[in-house]
């Protein structure tokens, strides 16, 4: 499992030192709603989110190599007054993005630290998980300000903390 996460990172960074300098490069600020999809939809309510992205202009055509990290988090529904408990997944990513005329198509994978937590009137218990995690997102930009929409996924098995879900997000980019 090493050997692949390390030959994933080499792969995906390689771009970076191998191509020319040209392009514009950005970091983008965001926000989202969270719909959980799958069987997750079954035990939490809408989510939030946030992310910072950094994006590095290649090539001649405006494409870009991305690192993400964000954070997203989920209530669980239907607990009693006195018990609170609540996933949430902090996903790191390294991807891919292309600008059509200001129409966005993104890829992205790396590892999700998922995490889930409660506590009650006998105490508390959390769990964590770090799975592979990816994600396939389009939106629109206009000026620097950028609506999209995405699915992200973070799996490891049928393991009850998986986390998927549609991301409708709004970000800002700032020229760097």
């Amino acid at each position: 499992m090493k050997k692949n996460l390390y030959l994933f990172f080499a792969i995906a960074l390689f771009p970076f030192f191998t191509f020319a300098q040209k392009g514009s490069h950005y970091l983008q600020v965001s926000g989202q709603a969270a719909i959980p999809t799958a069987s997750l939809a079954d035990i939490v309510k809408t989510g939030f989110g946030g992310s910072v992205k950094g994006m590095y202009g290649i090539g001649v055509f405006p494409q870009h190599l991305t690192l993400e990290a964000g954070y997203n988090r989920f209530a669980v529904k239907d607990l009693p007054s006195s018990a609170s408990a609540h996933y949430s997944a902090i996903p790191v990513y390294l991807g891919y993005r292309a600008n059509l005329s200001g129409f966005i198509l993104e890829s992205q994978a790396g590892l999700s630290f998922n995490r889930i937590a409660g506590s009650g009137s006998g105490g508390s218990a959390s769990a964590n998980q770090t799975a592979f995690g990816w994600s396939l997102g389009a939106g629109y930009t206009y000026k620097s300000v950028e609506l999209g929409v995405r699915y992200q996924s973070s799996e490891k098995g049928d393991d009850v903390q998986e986390i998927r879900y549609v991301g409708i997000r709004l970000g800002y980019n700032f020229s760097l």
